[in-house]
């Protein structure tokens, strides 16, 4: 077989893969037993709803058309819900799509990035792929945003300082303060990306209005959302940037697909947009269930972040992976985190009622065993 490895920049040879959930046709082939809970993708369980169905079908009969490249209709409604003009927005194939963007039109080799730690893994993987560095801050004991750490990490090559809120595996939320004061010394040099997938799920008194707070700052922002978690739209890959700068989305256009999302995909966003009920019908539930799985964990032993997502990050004492592992024999899927020191962490989704029975049983008969 012909060696390609020369081929292969060392950068992107060297980089770690992406840790996916299993997808519920691979776990079965590999497992051969029904899944109960799949809980490792922050998935939303609740069916679509009859109007984004219908949506959806409305658009198949034009499949062989291509879709509006710069998916101008849904830009303009997303700018509208925050006083944006449509050429301050950017369309995705999920937000992640966006990361990897804004780093192709930002990074070159040696600039340096800041994030969290733990975090979503693109958010240090896309900075690695370009050349760049990346340093990790860890959060605060108490899991708190590590503000002053996030601040002291800044260098004259930062161009990016990057995190979610609520955090992505651990789910704390930056308060408005702390971000504030992190605006304070950041320039037009250094852009910030405020990375929100999770954002529908914040409860008062955390939850502000990001794109308000940022609008006043002296460097350039994004704020990154998206249509997988809190609307279910997962597999239709939809995710959405509200940027500072006109000219910055013109750059990040340049540099990722033409066609991000597809024809059915943007059909059922724009649809989802139409139904403002929706948000109130998902979250409030898991919300609710959020609260049963913390607990339940708590009153085995567990100790668990504060999440203001739809998923709960907790500390197994033993190998992730093994839990992961040995629950995945009894059908219940969640994610074994992968990045140091969090390597005893597992998160687990929100999900269904009855997935969030099955996942505590499981894991109560598993935590019995050993």
């Amino acid at each position: 077989m012909t060696k390609v490895s020369n081929l292969i920049r060392k950068d992107v040879a060297d980089l770690p893969k992406y840790n996916a959930g299993l997808s519920l046709d691979r776990f079965q082939a590999m497992y051969g037993i029904p899944c109960l809970a799949k809980l490792d993708s922050n998935e939303n369980p609740t069916p679509l709803s009859e109007a984004v169905l219908a949506a959806m079908q409305s658009v198949l009969a034009s499949a062989n058309r291509y879709p509006d490249a710069g998916a101008m209709h849904l830009r303009t409604l997303l700018g509208q819900r925050v006083g944006l003009t449509a050429d301050q927005v950017i369309i995705g194939n999920g937000s992640e799509d966006l990361i990897g963007a804004i780093y192709r039109a930002i990074l070159t080799p040696g600039d340096h990035v800041v994030t969290v730690c733990p975090s979503f893994g693109l958010h240090e993987f896309a900075a690695l792929s370009m050349g760049a560095t990346a340093a990790k801050v860890p959060f605060n004991d108490d899991w708190s945003f590590p503000t002053d750490g996030l601040i002291n990490a800044i260098t004259p090559r930062t161009r990016i300082v990057i995190f979610s809120s609520p955090s992505n595996p651990a789910g704390p939320v930056i308060l408005k303060e702390d971000l504030n004061k992190i605006l304070s010394v950041l320039d037009e040099n250094t852009l910030l990306i405020f990375d929100e997938a999770y954002g529908e799920f914040v409860a008062e008194p955390y939850a502000f209005d990001s794109v308000a707070a940022l609008a006043e700052a002296i460097c350039p922002w994004a704020v990154l959302r998206t249509f997988s978690k809190a609307y279910g739209l997962a597999g239709l890959r939809v995710g959405y940037g509200y940027i500072s700068h006109a000219e910055l989305v013109d750059a990040v256009a340049k540099v990722r697909n033409p066609f991000t999302s597809n024809l059915v995909a943007l059909a059922a966003a724009e649809a989802t947009l139409a139904e403002p009920e929706i948000l109130a019908s998902t979250v409030a539930p898991l919300t609710e269930r959020r609260k049963l799985l913390s607990d339940g964990l708590e009153a085995m032993g567990f100790h668990c972040a504060p999440s203001q997502a739809n998923f709960v990050f907790f500390d197994t004492g033993r190998p992730a992976t093994d839990v992961a592992e040995a629950l995945r024999k009894k059908g219940v899927l969640v994610k074994a985190w992968l990045e140091e020191p969090y390597t005893q962490f597992v998160r687990v989704s929100v999900g269904s009622a009855d997935e969030v029975s099955a996942f505590l049983n499981a894991l109560r008969q598993i935590d019995n065993q050993s």
